[in-house]
């Protein structure tokens, strides 16, 4: 009896070692579940070859299908169905590369906004901010060159840069500590939670209890309800939606009654209902109303 009853508990050990495994960590296949199968099913779909209305976390045949068109793509991989080692490589530096570009863009934003601020600041660009270097942005540029005496290039260059931040200093962010990746594995922890009213324990969740749960975490206290932890905080434009910022919907469209926290590639973490509990979903997928987002937490990645 007792040979049996450690049986079980090694067995049980090891199960939920394996149901727990991060992305890459273990061999995936048809038939088999865990967290890691609903991140190759969302990283599918960011590449174009999963198109289900649903992450799951079982890797079935429309998954195994999926698995196989990405391979078929890549002479050097073995087009199995099965997601080895060579094949998560692949995955993985696919994704990276389209972060990568989502992160140059984002930055290209905020420089063309900053500068735009602040020719506008010196009377010299008349227009809305864009956050794009367009035309009237260019041509406002070369005017401060000339008064500077640069090289009239009508591109913010290094030197344009400097003299417009002696001109108008921009505040140092201090540093949170806290990386996109650091953010995405800590609430992966909690899918498959069931959604409880009311709960925030870290065995249960309601939607505004987890995203106080994961901010409380990384050192942030936020209001208790959704609709509040939406008027405070730094507005975020969903375009320059970042990971660990947290987004607002509505059922009725009128009021925020939801908030999940972004991990990025158009993908939210949340504490969805009764029926689904903590889930991954994307904007395209979700039934609710966008509302806005808010910023309280600060990534590190830039180093």
């Amino acid at each position: 009896m007792k040979r049996f009853i450690f049986f079980v508990l090694v067995f049980s050990l090891s199960f939920c070692i394996i149901a727990n495994a991060d992305f890459g960590d273990r061999v995936l296949k048809k038939g088999m579940s865990g967290y890691d199968v609903n991140t190759l099913q969302r990283y599918l779909n960011e590449l174009g070859y999963f198109h289900e209305e649903e992450f799951t976390n079982y890797f079935g045949p429309i998954t195994e299908e999926a698995v196989i068109k990405f391979q078929e793509e890549y002479d050097e991989l073995e087009v199995d169905g099965i997601v080895g080692k060579g094949t998560f490589n692949y995955i993985n530096a696919k994704i990276k590369q389209i972060n990568l570009v989502k992160e140059k863009e984002r930055k290209e934003k905020e420089l063309a906004a900053s500068v735009q601020k602040d020719l506008k600041e010196l009377g010299l660009y008349k227009g809305e901010i864009t956050y794009v270097i367009d035309t009237a942005t260019i041509e406002a540029l070369k005017v401060f060159q000339q008064n500077q005496g640069f090289e009239i290039t009508g591109e913010p260059d290094e030197a344009t840069q400097a003299k417009l931040n002696e001109l108008f200093p921009k505040p140092v962010k201090e540093k949170s500590g806290v990386t996109s990746r650091a953010l995405v594995e800590f609430t992966r922890k909690y899918l498959g939670k069931p959604y409880v009213y009311g709960a925030a324990s870290g065995n249960a969740f309601d939607c505004s209890g987890f995203s106080t749960f994961v901010m409380k975490h990384f050192g942030i206290k936020l209001d208790r309800r959704a609709s509040e932890q939406a008027r405070k905080g730094t507005p975020v434009k969903r375009e320059d939606l970042i990971v660990g910022d947290l987004v607002f919907f509505s059922q009725s469209g009128k009021k925020v009654d939801h908030v999940g926290i972004y991990i990025g590639d158009g993908n939210f973490i949340h504490a969805s209902s009764y029926r689904r509990g903590v889930v991954i979903d994307s904007f395209g997928r979700y039934t609710g109303v966008y509302m806005g987002a808010r910023r309280y937490l600060d990534i590190d990645d830039d180093d």
